[in-house]
């Protein structure tokens, strides 16, 4: 399994809006320059997170985007889904396909640990985490 460059996109952009003072907005424009990203692609990315209620859009001369959430409440989870749907490290875990051999299958209980494990990593780590850069292992380590 390997994240689009959107997810990689979105989640970088995330993580700039939340080192921003609560209720900031930022233009599009701006989280591109700093992150070094494509401006036209981060917009349509924020559009999305923007359906998903992650982010608020506003229109206008101080248009822009900013958190709907305290960044503490936003899981890197949450992200990435809103932008790639539902995580799936194989076939047999996709709620949308699902497998008939699961039972006789002896990769899907390996692969489905390494899913929930994967999971609850990114369950764990929230933006204010990653916004605060070190506190990103404190919070993987029990």
């Amino acid at each position: 399994m390997r994240l689009t460059k959107g997810a990689d996109y979105g989640a970088r952009g995330m993580v700039y809006l939340a080192k921003l003072p609560p209720s900031a907005i930022a233009l599009i424009s701006d989280i591109a320059d700093e992150e070094g990203l494509p401006t036209s692609y981060l917009a349509k990315i924020f559009q999305d997170l923007a359906k998903e209620g992650i982010v608020r859009s506003f229109r206008g001369a101080k248009g822009g985007f900013a958190l709907a959430r305290p960044a503490h409440e936003i899981s890197l989870r949450e992200v990435i889904e809103a932008i790639e749907g539902p995580i799936a490290l194989c076939r047999c875990l996709a709620p949308w396909e699902g497998c008939d051999k699961i039972e006789s299958c002896p990769l899907h209980p390996v692969m489905s640990r390494a899913q929930e494990e994967m999971l609850a990593v990114l369950d764990k780590i929230t933006l204010q985490e990653l916004a605060e850069n070190g506190q990103v292992l404190e919070a993987l380590n029990p």
